[in-house]
């Protein structure tokens, strides 16, 4: 009886697990279609070890006398209840994983969701195949797959080797990550470098992969020695992942990784950033949030391509924690990108190529973190002083009367520096040539506006017109210079905008430079200029890749594909071209604006010094991490709009965060979008008001140009709208000497020239969200209006004693927001107390009539103790290198305690300042002094009204120490 028990519980238990294998679409359960159990489920034909059919189960059940009977029923009662309880501990054991999993799922709330689906899922089936949790509720915003917290995806620690230096960890593939789309590197190599005291180098790579591709930039940091580090990285085994914290006073965690696996591919790396909080700032300059990023599931897509006018490719963020200290990551990466912001908060990568190659800055203070960021790309260039002063161009100059050459000279009302000159001077449109037809006098206009001190700059483009009579064009096939196609044979032919069919330039060509460098001497022969805008440097075309499409493989069509730029070839190169060393465009093509603008750079300074010795300026609409060190940037494609005068703020702090300080936005707008419902009466009002107040933001732009896309005339406004213009320019160029003070400080340091108000005034938590004010410096506060009709308009003030620069009753010391008065026809600015301020004193018509004319003012804004201070630089403003071979003055201006003086710090031969310090104004005095003692002269004249002590007529040598007592 024993045997046949055993044969009536084990057969039903093993027919249950078989169907548990099945993938009927049934939970492994079989049905008849009436709903019940099928016969062929229950019919078994059961056979001895023997192979003999065993006598049925009801004849031995007959057989059986009354008592056996019961006591087999019983028995086999039993043995279905042990058989019914095996069943059920199996059932549950197989699906206690997936309820756990759906347990965590569930607990994910909405805002911790981290996407799994790579934008490809889009469904249930599909998600949980990624071992992702399916949601199709979402919000719009959130992702329907995603990683739950027990996800088993990612690497594990095989070998950790530590040194004082940092860590080498290998790492091996958990045998239960799961990706159906990209196969994963079986092993990873992460390398943590201790890169100084204050900065973390994290690489993560495949490790069978030695010729992976890396950023060519180089790193100039020196190693820290481990003894004084801010931070201390930590690294979890079972799930690998790594987290930062400081090691001083708050001891807080600023990142870490482990929120969910490390994905590394051939086509995909990714990697999750927990952070302390939602105060990110940065990752690309083109975006049109606010200044404060939005933490929303947004996704920003890093790939420089004219469309929407993503020129910009800068992976790097400003994280201001949550106890008001700050830190920057960048990640060093030139392929596609999308980088997610996630509400958790944190931030995810996903590159479509190269490594995992971060940069972690520990600050502490926002200006600390970009003087660590600027150590490790490079500081900016010193521009020439004329670059900072007011440009004009258009680009529908028709020939060289247009330009009114003579008309800016004898203007001597309206200060102007640089004229530019667009593309409609070129040959049959072929670059860095002349159409002499056209612009037979242009060496009359260069003339005309060297005499007077004035500069002529040019644009400039990639494409090279495909053209055997195109020295250019020859001189490059000859040179073997130019980007070739996936096979590496031949040019790869475009279609460019006004060039038609093209051939690109490989500035990564050792040999571009001195190609470069001949057209631009031949060409400087014909137009004499001193300056050029680099544009369409993405690089930029009207094909999809070329003129013969592009190839059918991964390159040109990865499995990835950037949430916002869903074809890399639009408008622009083949990913699958390739460049000198057979490198890929689908590697280099983000740092192709980089490139292109270090060799212009490079051969604009040798030809410069050949010829003149002087520095040249040079702007690049494409830019990358480092592109500051050779070339500044203007927002040239911006709209005649009040959203584009506000953005234009965002921008400009964004790429001085980026490190490229020289930056400003197109003064009043590049196109001008109508207005069907407004008169052209209205149209033409709001148009000169607009121009005035982005004339009054300009001011303080690092760089200030204006560039009309259609019209000659410039400024065909009313006299009341051009007199506030010029008032706007005027006040730029008194304020010269503070601006090119601050471009000597980030050259040297690597500071900012303009800066969102929380670098300078944290822990208040108002600030962190203003971008609509900014900082020149950390003196000068700027609160333009951005709206039509405004006249009165909130700004806020942080903690200190702020002065109103034009109007002396107005001192403003209580923290908040205060109502101001801002008319169209006045603007101003707000000084913090505790600066001395430089300025020009009677500006003039050019930066050399500033530099050579033009007499100082020191305006001296006191704090509650009576303490202010503030520097002066000074160079020639033309001369390279001034400096590195010692040719300047560097001066210092410290008012305490009554007193002002003035320290000559930096004083070498071979440079001598002429100007004179003529007039003092001390602001914050609580009475009159009883006298005033000029270098030990107690006779000095001066008044004393509204609250501000005022002597003039000093003649004070700006290169002479000097000491001025008012008690």
């Amino acid at each position: 009886m024993g045997d046949n028990i055993h044969e009536l519980t084990s057969l039903p238990y093993s027919n249950f697990q078989d169907e548990q294998d099945s993938d009927d679409g049934n939970d492994g359960h079989r049905h008849s279609e009436d709903g019940g159990e099928s016969p062929s489920s229950i019919q078994v034909e059961i056979v001895t070890r023997a192979g003999r059919k065993s006598p049925s189960l009801l004849s031995k059940f007959n057989a059986m006398g009354k008592e056996k009977k019961i006591t087999y029923i019983l028995a086999s009662l039993l043995a279905l209840l042990s058989l019914f309880s095996i069943i059920y501990a199996s059932v549950e054991k197989s699906r206690r994983p997936m309820k756990q999993h759906i347990a965590q799922c569930k607990s994910v709330e909405m805002y911790r969701r981290i996407d799994a689906g790579f934008g490809l899922i889009n469904s249930r089936k599909a998600c949980e195949a990624m071992d992702g949790c399916w949601d199709p509720t979402a919000l719009a915003t959130a992702p329907k797959c995603f990683y739950s917290f027990d996800s088993k995806r990612g690497y594990y620690i095989t070998n950790n080797t530590a040194s004082p230096s940092g860590m080498v960890i290998d790492l091996e593939l958990k045998k239960e990550s799961s990706n159906m789309l990209f196969k994963e590197a079986s092993s990873v190599k992460c390398e943590i470098s201790y890169e100084t005291d204050s900065s973390i180098r994290i690489k993560i790579y495949n490790a069978d992969d030695e010729n992976r591709y890396e950023v060519p930039i180089n790193n100039s940091q020196k190693a820290s020695n481990g003894h004084k580090m801010q931070y201390t990285v930590d690294v979890t085994d079972d799930l690998f992942g790594f987290s930062v914290s400081r090691t001083h006073e708050l001891q807080s965690t600023i990142l870490n990784t482990t929120l969910d696996g490390l994905i590394v591919s051939d086509e995909l790396l990714q990697i999750h950033m927990a952070l302390s909080s939602s105060n990110v700032y940065g990752l690309s300059g083109d975006h049109k949030d606010g200044l404060l990023r939005k933490m929303e599931y947004n996704y920003q897509s890093l790939w420089s391509t004219s469309v929407e006018k993503r020129h910009g490719v800068h992976p790097f963020l400003l994280h201001v924690e949550n106890h008001d200290h700050a830190s920057g990551i960048l990640l060093l990466n030139s392929n596609a990108m999308d980088v997610i912001l996630n509400p958790y908060p944190a931030v995810t990568f996903r590159a479509t190529g190269g490594i995992l190659d971060f940069y972690i800055f520990l600050g502490p203070s926002p200006a600390d973190v970009m003087a660590q960021f600027s150590n490790m790309v490079g500081k900016t260039f010193m521009p020439p002083l004329w670059a900072l002063g007011y440009h004009l161009g258009s680009e529908a100059y028709a020939n060289s009367s247009d330009i009114g050459a003579q008309e800016i000279v004898d203007n001597t009302d309206f200060p102007v520096d640089g004229i530019w000159m667009g593309r409609s001077s070129l040959k049959d449109s072929q670059e860095l040539t002349l159409d002499t037809t056209k612009f037979p006098g242009i060496s009359d206009v260069t003339d005309a506006l060297h005499e007077a001190h004035k500069y002529f700059l040019v644009d400039t483009r990639p494409p090279i017109q495909e053209n055997e009579n195109y020295e250019r064009y020859t001189a490059g096939i000859d040179s073997g210079i130019f980007v070739r196609d996936s096979g590496g044979n031949e040019s790869i032919i475009v279609k460019a905008g006004i060039a038609g069919r093209a051939v690109m330039p490989d500035y990564f060509n050792p040999g571009a430079v001195t190609w470069l460098k001949e057209g631009l001497r031949d060409y400087i022969a014909q137009v004499n200029f001193d300056g050029m805008y680099l544009t369409e440097n993405e690089p930029t075309t009207i094909s999809a890749g070329s003129v013969d499409g592009c190839t059918q493989g991964h390159l040109d069509n990865p499995t990835y594909t950037l949430y916002n730029v869903p074809v890399l070839a639009k408008n622009t190169v083949c990913p699958s071209a390739r460049h000198y060393g057979n490198f890929r465009h689908y590697d280099l093509h983000n740092i192709y604006g980089y490139k292109s603008a270090e060799v212009t750079s490079r051969a604009l300074d040798e030809v410069f010094e050949e010829l003149s010795g002087n520095r040249s300026l040079l702007l690049s609409r494409s830019t990358y991490i480092g592109s500051g060190v050779f070339t500044g940037h203007f927002i040239k494609e911006n709209s005649a709009t009040w959203a584009d005068l506000k953005h234009s703020i965002v921008a400009m702090l964004n790429y001085n965060m980026y490190g490229i300080p020289l930056v400003g936005a197109n003064i009043c707008g590049y196109t001008k979008p109508a207005k069907e419902d407004a008169t052209q009466a209205d149209k033409e009002s709001d148009a000169e008001e607009l121009c005035v107040r982005w004339h009054q933001l300009a001011t303080f732009y690092p760089f200030a140009k204006r560039l009309s896309k259609n019209s000659v005339d410039l400024f065909d406004f009313s006299e009341k709208s051009l007199e506030s213009i010029r008032k706007a320019v005027e006040l730029r160029y008194t304020l010269l000497p503070t601006l090119y003070t601050l471009f000597y400080r980030a050259h040297t340091q690597g500071t900012l020239i303009v800066s969102p108000l929380f670098f300078n005034h944290l822990p208040d938590p108002e600030v962190l969200e203003i971008g609509t004010q900014f900082m020149l410096g950390d003196s000068i506060m700027v609160a333009p209006v951005l709206e039509k009709g405004v006249t009165n308009h909130s700004v806020y003030f942080p903690d200190g004693i702020w002065y109103d620069h034009m109007n002396y009753n107005n001192v403003i010391s209580e923290k908040g927001y205060q109502i101001q008065a801002v008319k169209l026809e006045e603007q101003t600015y707000y000084v913090k107390g505790g600066s001395v301020i430089i300025r020009s004193l009677n500006g003039g018509s050019n930066t050399y009539d500033v530099n050579t004319k033009g007499d100082y003012v020191l305006d001296v804004y006191l704090t509650a103790e009576g303490q202010g201070y503030g520097e002066l630089f000074s160079d020639d403003g033309v001369t390279r290198n001034t400096i590195k071979n010692n040719q300047y003055l560097f001066a210092k201006f410290n008012a305490t305690q009554g007193q002002l003086g003035s320290e000559v710090t930096l004083v070498y031969p071979g440079y001598n300042n002429t100007n004179k310090i003529q007039e003092i104004y001390v602001r914050g005095l609580n009475k009159a002094p009883d006298s005033v003692t000029v270098k030990g002269t107690t006779d000095a004249k001066f008044t004393f009204e509204d609250g501000v002590l005022c002597v003039k007529s000093l003649g004070l040598p700006v290169m002479e120490a000097f000491s001025i007592q008012y008690t």
